[in-house]
C-alpha cells in the first residue's frame, strides 16, 4: 500500500502548493503498489482536524487524474462525508483510523458500498493520542477492541470476511516499546483470522540519534521486513519500491 498525502503539513512528504505536475510525480512513486493509499488530511500526532470541505476540495484535485491510475484506491479518512465521497468517486478500500467511525457510520458505508473496510486500534485523537499513552495490558486491550469491532462489523452490518482488514494501529497511542511488541505479537493479531495491516513507514519510533523521518528509510525497510516474515499481509509505506524488492525477497524465503 504506497501513500499519497495531498496534505501541506504531514510528518514527512506533504506538499504546501499540491498541484497536477507534483501530485503526477507522487503517483509514479507509487507504480508498484498494489493500493493506493490517498489521504488529504494530517493525522500526525498533536495534528489538528480540518473540516469535511477542505478535506473533499484536496481529494478534488486527484480526481482529475484518477482513471489514469491502475490501481486500487484507498481512501485514508475517518469522516463519513469523506468517504463517502471517494466511494462515489471510484474508490475501493476505507482505510478509517477512527475504528469505525461515529456510532459505526464508517462501517455502515463498508456495508452499503460493498466494500473493505480498514479498522484501525487508536487511543485517544491525532491531538491528544501521544500524552503518555498507557495500558493494562496492550496486547490484550488492543485484541478486545478488535473483538468487539469484528463483532459489530459481522453481526451488525453483515460484512463479510473478506471486507475486514485490521491495523493495530503503530504510533497512535503508543509508546515507542509498544510500537515493537505490537510487531513482536502480530502472530496474536493474526489469530483473529483477517488480514494485517502495518503502518510503520518512517515513525518517530524508529528515530536513532534524533534523526528526521527523511533519514529513516533504512530503519523502515527493515523494520517493515521484520512485520512481514511475522504475517503482516498489507504493508503502509512511503518507500513503495524499496518494499516491493523487500517483499520479492521475503516470499522466495518463504518458499
Amino acid at each position: 500500500m504506497g501513500i499519497l498525502n495531498l496534505t501541506p503539513d504531514s510528518f514527512y512528504d506533504g506538499v504546501k502548493d499540491l498541484d497536477l505536475i507534483s501530485l503526477e510525480k507522487k503517483v509514479k512513486k507509487n507504480k508498484y503498489a498494489d493500493i493506493i493509499d490517498v489521504g488529504a488530511e494530517s493525522t500526525r500526532p498533536f495534528s489538528d482536524s480540518i473540516t469535511s470541505e477542505e478535506e473533499i476540495e484536496r481529494l478534488s484535485i486527484f480526481m482529475d487524474i484518477k482513471d489514469s491510475i491502475k490501481q486500487k484506491l484507498s481512501i485514508d479518512s475517518y469522516k463519513y462525508d469523506v468517504i463517502k465521497y471517494a466511494l462515489d468517486n471510484g474508490f475501493n478500500i476505507i482505510n478509517d483510523i477512527s475504528g469505525g467511525g461515529d456510532k459505526n457510520c464508517n462501517i455502515g458505508l463498508a456495508a452499503e458500498y460493498g466494500v473493505p473496510i480498514i479498522i484501525m486500534h487508536m487511543q485517544g485523537n491525532p491531538r491528544t493520542m501521544q500524552i503518555k499513552p498507557k495500558y493494562d495490558n496492550l496486547i490484550d486491550d488492543i485484541l478486545f477492541f478488535f473483538n468487539s469491532k469484528i463483532k459489530i462489523m459481522k453481526n451488525e452490518f453483515d460484512l463479510s470476511d473478506e471486507q475486514i482488514i485490521i491495523d493495530p494501529g503503530i504510533g497512535f497511542g503508543k509508546s515507542i516499546q509498544d510500537n515493537y511488541s505490537i510487531i513482536d505479537n502480530i502472530y496474536r493479531f493474526k489469530d483473529l483470522g483477517f488480514p494485517l495491516l502495518i503502518g510503520l513507514s518512517r515513525k518517530s519510533f524508529l528515530s536513532i540519534d534524533g534523526d528526521l523521518p527523511q533519514e529513516r528509510k533504512k530503519a523502515s525497510l527493515q523494520m517493515q521486513s521484520i512485520a512481514m516474515y511475522n504475517g503482516a499481509d498489507y504493508i503502509r509505506t512511503h518507500d513503495v519500491y524499496d518494499t516491493y524488492q523487500s517483499v520479492r525477497i521475503i516470499d522466495r524465503f518463504k518458499k
